[in-house]
């Protein structure tokens, strides 16, 4: 499994550029949010319409879900696709509302909300596996839970620093902090290591292949072979702390934030390493299907994503 080729997600630059935040976050701010739909929406279209590669990974990933789980009745149509689209930009809508403190613990409902409250009383570190499903910035309402949850999101992003400052600069109280990562040196890991001992939370995205190196796990997902990261777990192993799924749905002007222990502590044996990750990628994906089959046009990995040999 090689590098990042020219249809790596990595290749791609996403919505959300410093800049275009901050023109969102005003048009939100002073025109509202019928306003910001009508901007975001011909954005969006314009995404679907000039971008051939994200289109077919649409329609791929419709595709498989619908032949999986045929009673969601999805069609890998360019209709269907277009919706899927325009849920993305509904997404970004999510994510300016959360940035702005418009989106509150009153339009949360939580699933696991009290093993979170237990590991903050007992100031216990956790590593978070999210995916790009759903509207995880929806989950900083998680740092008004008790005081100052921090939040930690590592992110494949030379502009880290920038979003920080930018998230500073529209939301004084931010509790979510970016950290870039390309890959984990023992200066990060030290670093990651002193967060989880001192109560913090870690999170990390599961659904998407590494820019460099070939450590992914090849496993089933919604009924094909499909490359899942490693990374988090093997992190997770250095870092000895539980691990969770968070999921974060959107339901209307409603949200519900899932959380869910996959393990206390990973553990990847000397001589069964590679059998052990895929047991704990296989954990993943599987919820992973779960949660496409609740919300099947919120995952918004727009990329080639199936393993094909």
């Amino acid at each position: 499994m090689s590098t990042a080729s020219p249809s790596h997600w990595a290749t791609t630059k996403e919505v959300g550029a410093a800049w275009g935040i901050r023109l969102l976050v005003l048009i939100y701010n002073m025109l509202g949010r019928s306003v910001l739909f009508i901007v975001l929406y011909p954005v969006v279209a314009y995404f679907f319409l000039t971008s051939r590669s994200a289109r077919a990974a649409s329609r791929e990933y419709l595709r498989t879900l619908s032949e999986f789980a045929p009673e969601l009745s999805l069609r890998a149509t360019r209709t269907e696709s277009f919706r899927h689209f325009m849920n993305f930009a509904e997404s970004i809508y999510d994510r300016i509302a959360a940035w702005t403190g418009k989106i509150t613990l009153d339009d949360v409902t939580f699933t696991g909300r009290e093993a979170l409250v237990e590991m903050i009383d007992a100031k216990r570190g956790a590593l978070l596996i999210t995916a790009h499903l759903g509207s995880f910035e929806v989950c900083r309402a998680m740092a008004h839970l008790r005081g100052s949850i921090r939040l930690n999101v590592l992110v494949h992003t030379a502009n880290a620093e920038k979003f920080n400052r930018v998230m500073r600069s529209v939301s004084p109280e931010h509790y979510v902090e970016l950290i870039e990562v390309s890959e984990l040196d023992p200066s990060l890991a030290i670093r990651l290591r002193q967060k989880i001992n001192a109560g913090e939370l870690i999170v990390i995205t599961g659904d998407r292949i590494p820019v460099k190196g070939t450590r992914a796990t090849v496993t089933q997902f919604l009924g094909r072979p499909a490359r899942f990261p490693q990374g988090p777990f093997v992190l997770a192993s250095l870092l000895k702390c539980p691990v969770y799924t968070l999921i974060c749905l959107s339901e209307g002007r409603r949200f519900h934030v899932y959380l869910e222990q996959i393990c206390d502590r990973v553990l990847l044996r000397r001589g069964n390493r590679e059998d052990d990750l895929k047991n704990y990628v296989g954990q993943f994906a599987r919820r992973l299907e779960r949660y496409c089959r609740r919300a099947p046009l919120q995952w918004f990995n727009f990329y080639p994503f199936w393993y094909k040999p």
